[in-house]
């Protein structure tokens, strides 16, 4: 009786909880709707694209649930979401911290865990490659062993996996040994990625709308999973076609008689040479590449700016800094290179800089921290004005999405360079003289 009395006051504890409460909740309706196919994606980044073509064509089959938001709170209303009608239910899964993957997958339990890749993102966390495999397989571990992981084949800290897991594995890459492979891949822009997706003696060719060869690898996984819950690759195929780009996910807004835009929420510096590939590779009167906070990344900060301004201005007609870290390029802009890479204190520098200095068709590639900089308020004040101007707000919402957006927040005030610092303390001095 005693150990009913203490289990009663434990699960009284958690359920004071509102968001452990929400948790028990939907493991609750877990249990009672077992015929439902659940689905985990986790990885270093894609993982909201993946997700999102994942759902695009389980939906093809049935009534799918897609989150494409992670978390405990996020992942407990997804599992809350399905019903008996719902045979899919996809769910993003973040593994910031070490022990962030496990408390998800108690909740959602999946079926099938479905893992993109392993990059040095939330670095201070993990330090190593090796540390951040092990959280990231801590969703294959917990399937059953009638479960199915689908793993990328390119990546060795992914393709290890398969040793850690009970369930069935299903891989996917470029790799000629994967169970389902890409070749013919081409995305120079302006044309979107297309590819010709390979499983066993079937092969079909898919044009995206997406840009960026990179996506491939979520392409990939979206028609495993496909394939997995017992859809045909011919199905797979055209719905991955219909998926538009996720906004900041290389989401691509173009200006009416203006430049192409370009925008990338995330900055981990593991990420840069995806970035710097695409703008290789494309065809554009001008392309500039704008970088905010770089994240996740050892050492220190200034040489690490201005190694990535060097490689950058290799493949990008104009390299653009913006922050409070954007100084430490300062030393590079000498001669010539100098009209080519910038530094801006603050975004609504930038936007202004960008509202005055754009071509017809140019390519501007934009790619920063959404919690830190916000950068999408550059090609926003392309199509609308923009009244907010906050530097450093820490909310992870794209600025329209935010309640504070339309609420007028005036831009910081600049520091004087040198020359206007001088300039103002003469005249200064001219007004003193005059007065006395």
């Amino acid at each position: 009786m005693t150990n009913v009395r203490i289990a009663l006051k434990r699960l009284r504890r958690r359920l004071a909880n509102p968001k452990q409460r929400l948790a028990w909740l939907a493991m609750l309706n877990r249990v009672m709707l077992p015929h439902v196919t659940y689905i985990g994606v986790t990885g270093s980044c894609a993982k909201t694209t993946t997700t999102r073509l994942i759902g695009t064509v389980l939906e093809t089959a049935g009534r799918c649930r897609t989150k494409d938001d992670n978390g405990i709170f996020h992942v407990s209303r997804n599992v809350l979401s399905v019903g008996f009608l719902t045979r899919f239910c996809v769910q993003e899964i973040t593994g910031e911290h070490p022990g962030r993957i496990r408390t998800q997958t108690k909740i959602l339990r999946p079926g099938i865990g479905v893992v993109t890749n392993v990059g040095g993102d939330h670095y201070k966390n993990f330090r190593s490659l090796e540390a951040t495999a092990r959280e990231k397989g801590r969703l294959i571990e917990d399937l059953a062993r009638r479960g199915i992981a689908i793993l990328n084949a390119d990546d060795p800290n992914v393709r290890s996996m398969a040793s850690r897991t009970r369930a069935r594995v299903v891989t996917f890459g470029l790799a000629p040994g994967a169970d389902v492979r890409a070749t013919d891949i081409s995305s120079n822009w302006p044309n979107r990625l297309a590819l010709t997706v390979v499983f066993g003696n079937e092969s079909e060719h898919i044009q995206t709308r997406l840009v960026g060869e990179f996506w491939a690898t979520s392409i990939l996984a979206a028609v495993a999973c496909g394939i997995a819950c017992g859809l045909d690759l011919r199905t797979c195929a055209k719905a991955v076609a219909t998926v538009q780009p996720h906004f900041a996910r290389y989401s691509v807004h173009q200006v009416p008689e203006g430049a192409a835009f370009v925008l990338d929420h995330k900055a981990p510096v593991w990420t840069i040479p995806h970035s710097l590939g695409f703008l290789a590779a494309a065809s554009a009167p001008r392309k500039t590449l704008v970088l905010g906070t770089l994240a996740d990344y050892a050492g220190a900060t200034g040489p690490r700016y201005r190694r990535i301004a060097r490689e950058a201005l290799n493949v990008a007609d104009r390299v653009v800094f913006v922050g409070p870290s954007a100084g430490h390029v300062d030393k590079l802009r000498q001669g010539d290179i100098g009209e080519r890479l910038l530094a801006f204190a603050t975004v609504h520098e930038a936007s202004a800089y960008f509202h005055q200095h754009t071509l017809r068709d140019e390519l501007i590639l934009i790619k920063g921290s959404i919690a830190v900089d916000h950068l999408e308020r550059i090609i926003l004040s392309q199509f609308e004005p923009v009244v907010c101007w906050k530097e450093r707000c820490g909310r992870k919402l794209r600025c329209p999405e935010c309640r504070s957006y339309t609420y007028p927040y005036p831009p910081a005030p600049q520091p004087k360079s040198p020359i206007e610092a001088e300039e103002a303390v003469q005249a200064g001095a001219s007004s003193a003289l005059a007065q006395g």
